[in-house]
């Protein structure tokens, strides 16, 4: 096999320093997280010697958040510090104004008895809020148990937050535990993440998961008693979050190394978990590196057997090394490695998601063009119709026509009552130059008052909050025609 015998650190493929930060980035994760303050202070000018502020983009803006509470003025002078600090205040601040957008909904989540575990740059801030001047938090990361996680979605849509990509609560509901996570938002700064795992292609009762709650701690934040996973945890939930895509951000190799030298980390359970997770390469990454570039000190028996770990499985190897690798920077080659191996990922996050749960959830229904010989729907435009169905009729064909919008996308309609979820619609166009007429066949339930069924069009992916015209046209609700007939 092409897996090397010894680890390297000369960042060529197969070796897996091939996937570490480089550049600019790689300096300022010196300057962000090196055990020595004068190799940080060294990167931290020689960074900004080289780099207009202006055109930092935001892993660099949070990386710099960091330095500069680590080196503050009274420290280091370095140029540019009047800017540098206002590029601070003005990120601390929405990390606090996201703080206080979810303080009542933790405190409405903790009166209802839900368990609530913060995660990431949160638990940091909840073990010390002093925390959240050093590290950017715009979100709220929280895991509830499986059990709890209805009454977290009832709680967080009563109080206006709605989830980013746009499904209703009903879905939400329906698919329950099946989906790890879902970011909900609410104008202008709220940013949850709801999480029923804690980690990727876990199931809920694995050991990692439920050794989360064992090990954790109890910790009063925003007023609200919370859970903390224990730093052996942290550091584990960082890596394996991190390491897949680990150039998109990279503050949790900054939050790794903190860990490291702040708190106590047990090696033994960190390797067993490593093992359990199948990510030993993943580990064995990530901590080379804080040792060899940013000098962190990591006992030399528990980066042995990591690395033999990593020899042994070498899918899990290059799993590692191509997701980890910068995704602009791949070759044809490495590209298609690439691919293969993102839907391997996402196999095992469907595979996790499907163990979840007792019962498998609902299926979209694909729809399918029709010719354009047939008659259209003569109902108006509209985002959201009652659909009119006849008592004992179980079966229906449901026509959907759409203006053009000049461009592909995806549309996807919700089919509830005003209590269930009964079925989504899904449709890609990839041409997105004509009129469309969709058909779809849909099951209803007997039980169902033929007066209390819609469709809706919801939007097809994240939007944020000042959207342009464009993102809008490309994954926002469309109006829509409509007609239903009963298939004997």
């Amino acid at each position: 096999m092409l897996v090397p015998r010894h680890f390297s650190a000369v960042r060529r493929f197969p070796h897996l320093s091939w996937t570490w930060p480089s550049g600019d980035r790689n300096a300022l994760l010196i300057a962000a997280a090196h055990s020595d303050e004068r190799c940080a202070s060294t990167a931290l000018i020689d960074w900004l010697s080289r780099t207009n502020l202006d055109e930092a983009q935001f892993p660099e803006q949070r990386l710099l958040v960091t330095a500069a509470n680590r080196l503050p003025a009274t420290r280091l002078e370095v140029p540019h510090r009047a800017r540098l600090n206002g590029l601070v205040r003005m990120l601390w601040t929405k990390s606090r104004l996201s703080l206080n957008s979810a303080a009542p909904v933790l405190k409405a989540l903790c009166e209802a008895g839900v368990e609530v575990m913060v995660l990431k740059g949160m638990a940091a801030a909840a073990l010390d809020l002093q925390n959240l001047k050093g590290r950017i938090a715009h979100d709220v990361d929280i895991l509830v148990h499986g059990r709890d996680v209805s009454i977290a979605l009832s709680i967080l849509d009563a109080d206006g937050w709605a989830a980013d990509r746009g499904e209703s609560l009903l879905f939400l509901k329906e698919r329950g535990t099946h989906i790890r996570s879902i970011n909900f938002l609410k104008r202008p700064f709220g940013d949850i993440d709801v999480h029923t795992r804690a980690y990727l292609t876990t199931s809920p009762d694995s050991r990692p998961e439920a050794g989360i709650w064992d090990r954790s701690n109890r910790s009063r934040f925003l007023e609200t008693d919370v859970f903390v996973p224990s730093a052996t945890d942290r550091l584990m939930i960082a890596i394996a979050h991190g390491a897949l895509d680990s150039n998109r951000h990279s503050d949790w190799l900054a939050d790794s190394a903190r860990m490291i030298v702040a708190e106590p980390i047990d090696w033994p359970l960190l390797m067993q978990l490593a093992e359990d997770l199948s990510a030993s390469a993943q580990v064995a990454g990530a901590l080379f590196y804080l040792r060899d570039v940013l000098g962190a000190t990591i006992p030399e028996d528990i980066l042995s057997k990591l690395w033999q770990r990593a020899r042994n499985d070498p899918v899990a190897y290059f799993k590692t090394l191509l997701l980890g690798y910068p995704r602009d920077k791949h070759s044809l080659l490495s590209g298609l490695g690439r691919r293969i191996f993102k839907l391997q990922h996402s196999a095992q996050l469907r595979a996790a998601s499907l163990a979840s749960t007792t019962s498998p959830p609902k299926s979209d229904i694909k729809m399918v063009r029709m010719p354009f010989a047939t008659t259209v729907p003569a109902s108006p435009q509209a985002l959201r119709h009652q659909l009119k169905i006849e008592n004992g009729v179980t079966r229906y064909r449901i026509v959907v026509g759409i203006d053009a919008v000049d461009r592909p996308r995806r549309y996807l309609f919700e089919i509830n009552t005003s209590s269930r979820h009964i079925g989504r619609l899904r449709f890609r166009d990839r041409r997105g130059n004509r009129p469309l007429l969709l058909c779809a066949e849909i099951l209803i339930p007997e039980n169902i008052s033929p007066s209390d069924l819609w469709i809706e069009a919801r939007q097809s992916g994240p939007l944020p909050a000042l959207l342009s015209e464009n993102e809008k046209a490309a994954f926002g609700s469309r109006p829509f025609r409509v007609s239903v007939s009963a298939e004997r």
